[in-house]
């Protein structure tokens, strides 16, 4: 008989706007059931992020600076992590969503532990939202963790929340 729990975790993150409250709950789940940990960000490149002319640099120096600044984050993050959990991080650049599919069929990930970020309007009906997209393609059960209203940085409650 095969093992039900999960070999593989993988925990798409925005280093934007990280949420600590979803990697946290990936991270335990992974110390529960002895898995590793796949620490994802990715870099949406399809339209320019408005701090980009500031830089004065070509587009490649730009990402590279982004990719930078991402891998920091991440390891910030994994200084949170219980002692024993096995984490590696991937920065990669696209389309988010379709970036957490591919990486989940690639590394043959068994659960995505991801945030929801709340989009409405506008934002919705042009992007949609990452995790819905995700809900719909990926190759393996998602554990989605609302973040929204009333929510602190990491989404835990806020007064009045």
């Amino acid at each position: 008989m095969t093992n039900p729990l999960p070999a593989r975790i993988l925990i798409p993150v925005d280093v934007a706007a990280f949420r600590r409250r979803a990697f946290r709950l990936g991270v335990h789940l992974a110390k529960l059931n002895d898995a590793e940990v796949v620490l994802l960000t990715v870099i949406d490149d399809r339209f320019p992020y408005p701090d980009m002319f500031s830089f004065h640099l070509p587009g490649e120096d730009y990402y590279r600076h982004v990719r930078d600044r991402a891998r920091k984050v991440l390891e910030e993050a994994m200084k949170d992590a219980p002692e024993g959990v096995r984490i590696r991080t991937v920065v990669a650049r696209g389309t988010p969503w379709k970036v957490i599919v591919e990486v989940a069929q690639n590394e043959k990930v068994e659960l995505i532990v991801m945030t929801s970020r709340t989009t409405r309007g506008l934002e919705h009906a042009l992007l949609g939202s990452v995790a819905e997209k995700v809900l719909h393609h990926a190759p393996c059960p998602i554990l989605v963790v609302p973040v929204g209203k009333g929510t602190d940085r990491d989404g835990e409650k806020t007064e009045g929340g």
